[in-house]
Order: C-alpha cells, then structure tokens, then sequence
C-alpha cells in the first residue's frame, strides 16, 4: 500500500512524515522527489510520501495508482496561520505562493504586502478545495488536522489499517518540525516583512 498525504504546507508535513517512519512495515518521506521531472510520482510499494506539491499531481496520482492499493491523508491546519506562515516565506528562493501570485494569477509587478496576503490566502484556499474535490467520492482517506496531531494521526492509522509503537509516535507528533526561523516570529516581523516587499528579490 502507498500513502500519499496531500496537504498545502506549512502544516507540520514534516512532522508526519517522521512520525510515519515509525508505522511498522512502511517507509516514509517528506519531499522525496524534489526537483525530478522524470519518474516524479514513482513511489516505492508500502511507503508514505509527504509533499505538498503532491496537490498539482492530483490526475497523474489516479492514474498511476489504484483505490485498492493506496490511501490518502488530507493534512490540514488553520487557514489564516498557513497563510502567515507562507507570507513570512515569500521572499525565499524557492517560494510556491510567489509563483503562484506570478505565474498562475499573471501579475507581472511585485506585491504590496497586502496584495501578497491575499495572494497566499488564495492560493491555500484553492490548494484545499482541489484535495477536497479530489477525495469527495473516495472512502480511502482520512481528515488529518494539526491541532489535533497526535489525535488524528492515529485515527489515520486505524483507518489504514496500519501499526506501529504508539509511544513513539506520540513524541514525533509531538516534535514540529520545519517551523519558521525566530527571526520570522518576532513581533518586529511586520517590519522585516515590509522591507521583504521593497526588495528586488521579490520578482
């Protein structure tokens, strides 16, 4: 069986896919084929894959692997802290909201940041009705929530018919990884944040 946990990031991804690691007779990873074009959804048999860019395979997932054999995990958190999350990650190399405000909406200029803040709460909002839609006729897949980790996690496992040592998982659950750095959470952020959005980097 394959697992395939389709969430918009920044919702303690990593974190689940350590605690997968734990699963009895299933690998787990978070990202594993990150920057291949080919054989980007080829996943090995019993193993969990977690990577938010699952979301925009959604056809090339149906296609490739059967209802039978693979079970889905909608990982979600609250809408507006992914949204913040995201928005104090705009200026990053590599940042999917940006080229979603650029290269799926068609806006050419940088931002403002409120216009970066509705771009981002945009792109979560989409992220999330297409998973929704994706698993609306499924019955193989199950609601994972962030607040409610180390609960709906092993709610997940039941209902995949999967085990592992509940103590163990209950302290990766426990461990979030890949949090924004200190220097994004200060409550001085909105200033860093202003002077992201007058960099050229945001282009």
């Amino acid at each position: 069986m394959r697992v395939f946990v389709l969430t918009t990031g920044r919702a303690a991804s990593k974190t689940f896919a350590y605690a997968c690691r734990h699963l009895d007779g299933m690998t787990a990873g978070h990202e594993t084929n990150g920057g291949k074009i080919a054989f980007r959804l080829e996943y090995p048999d019993n193993h969990v894959e977690v990577d938010n860019r699952l979301v925009w395979f959604l056809g090339g997932l149906d296609h490739r692997y059967s209802d039978k054999n693979t079970f889905y995990v909608h990982l979600t958190r609250d809408r507006d802290k992914v949204v913040e999350s995201y928005l104090m990650r705009w200026h990053l190399t590599v940042s999917i909201t940006r080229a979603f405000y650029h290269g799926i909406l068609m806006n050419p200029k940088k931002p403002d940041m409120d216009t970066a803040r509705k771009s981002c709460h945009l792109f979560v909002e989409t992220v999330d009705e297409n998973v929704r839609y994706f698993l609306k006729n499924r019955s193989n897949w199950t609601h994972v929530r962030v607040e409610y980790l180390e609960q709906d996690f092993f709610g997940f496992m039941q209902k995949a018919g999967l085990t592992g040592d509940r103590d163990t998982i209950r302290e990766a659950v426990r461990d979030i990884k890949n949090v924004n750095k200190k220097k994004y959470r200060k409550k001085s952020r909105v200033k860093k944040l202003f002077h992201f959005f007058s960099s050229r980097k945001l282009m």
